[in-house]
C-alpha cells in the first residue's frame, strides 16, 4: 500500500469475502490498528496501516461481500514531525 502524490493510501481487500470495518471517517489510527477484516472461504485478511494515518473515506460497509482489489477505505499519511 503506497500513497499517492498526496498521500493518500487505498486500502484494498486482498481476498474476496465478506467485510467487516473497524474505523470511522475522520478517525486517527496508529500503525498496526485494525482497520478492516475480509473474511474469506478459505481465510481471514486483517487489513492495518504501517504509518499513523486518518480515515478520509469508506467506500464499503460491514457486511458487504467484495471482490479481491476492491477499494475499502482511503486514508491520509500523517508526518510524525518536523
Amino acid at each position: 500500500m503506497l500513497p499517492d502524490s498526496m498521500g493518500r493510501v487505498r486500502i484494498r481487500a486482498n481476498i474476496a469475502g465478506e467485510v467487516e470495518i473497524r474505523a470511522e471517517v475522520g478517525q486517527s489510527i496508529y500503525s498496526g490498528q485494525l482497520l478492516a477484516v475480509v473474511e474469506g472461504d478459505e481465510e481471514i485478511e486483517s487489513l492495518s496501516v504501517r504509518k499513523p494515518s486518518r480515515v478520509e473515506e469508506i467506500k464499503v460497509q460491514t457486511g458487504v461481500e467484495v471482490d479481491a482489489g476492491t477499494v475499502l477505505m482511503i486514508v491520509s499519511e500523517i508526518s510524525e514531525g518536523p
